[in-house]
């Protein structure tokens, strides 16, 4: 595999340097938020963040680490914060030949959160296209998703908290999307965050389904309304016809717009490719499968429904 026209990459999770545990959720946040934005940018392969922080807290060479991904670069970094302002670094690592081609540190008041990471993002962007060549980067990569620092605090929370992804977590984490919806009404990723815990909930049991997947589908609606061009709220819409509508053709429609919009949704590949499977077309749901295994290598569930398809 050439590592010069191999465009993939991995980012692993940003080290806390801010001197407190407690903050560990603020860097595995800005973490998510520049996978979520290089996500975007075309032609451009990014591993999921299940696969990406697999390696948290874990000493193992680089070179291991993108021979596991199958990925040609790695970026690595750090996060401190420091009362009102912040210090991000990041490094560009060629993988196979174990060497950095690019870093910079990034000094902000922390009032301008979404600008900082939409400036590191498009950094990183131009850096990896003068390693490999054309890439379609946007003119943005971050949205300002919302003007309260305070209710983007509170969804950092509720994420970091939620992707622990148990029953008593989860529900700790709609606390704090609530909180932040007190503070911004109109915040879509703290909605989507509440329809995301609300589903998991009422999926597993943990809730009534009836109860737990009205509140689902209040949430999406309103997160749509917000923004249409969400990968996350059409998985969701996919989700809702599927499980509570029994509508597969819509299921299917609303899965393909998530990967229309984030071809590098993982869940979102491995949903469709569940629903092929469920329809018998066997080719189009192993296309769909191996992208989710090639962006997402260590999840056990897309390798589990590997052998599905082949029996």
């Amino acid at each position: 595999m050439s590592i010069v026209t191999n465009k993939t990459i991995a980012v692993l999770p940003f080290a806390n340097i801010s001197g407190s545990a407690d903050l560990e959720y603020f860097s595995d946040g800005i973490t998510e938020e520049i996978i979520n934005a290089l996500a975007k940018i075309n032609h451009l392969k990014v591993t999921s963040r299940t696969s990406s922080f697999f390696y948290k807290g874990k000493n193992i060479p680089v070179t291991q680490i993108a021979k596991e991904l199958n990925v040609a670069s790695i970026l690595e970094g750090s996060v401190r914060l420091s009362a009102q302002t912040i210090r991000i670094t990041a490094q560009l690592i060629h993988a196979e030949e174990d060497f950095h081609f690019w870093s910079e540190t990034w000094d902000r008041k922390l009032e301008n959160i979404f600008d900082i990471q939409d400036e590191i993002s498009l950094h990183i962007a131009e850096k990896l296209r003068e390693q490999y060549g054309h890439l379609d980067i946007k003119e943005h990569l971050v949205d300002t998703q919302t003007h309260s620092f305070d209710a983007y605090e509170y969804t950092l929370k509720a994420k970091f908290i939620r992707n622990k992804w148990n029953a008593h977590d989860v529900k700790t984490a709609l606390s704090l999307y609530q909180k932040a919806l007190e503070l911004d009404s109109g915040y879509s990723d703290a909605l989507l965050g509440l329809a995301d815990c609300y589903s998991f909930l009422g999926t597993t049991g943990f809730m009534s389904f009836e109860e737990a997947w009205a509140k689902t589908i209040e949430h999406t609606h309103q997160a749509i309304k917000l923004n249409n061009q969400s990968s996350g709220v059409h998985y969701q819409l996919s989700n809702q016809a599927f499980f509570v509508e029994s509508d597969y053709n819509k299921s299917l429609e609303e899965m393909k717009k998530a990967i229309a919009i984030n071809p590098n949704d993982a869940e979102a590949q491995q949903f469709i490719s569940f629903l092929y499977i469920i329809a018998g077309k066997r080719a189009k749901s192993q296309q769909h499968l191996d992208i989710a295994l090639s962006i997402n290598p260590l999840s056990e569930e897309t390798i589990f429904l590997g052998p599905t398809i082949n029996t």
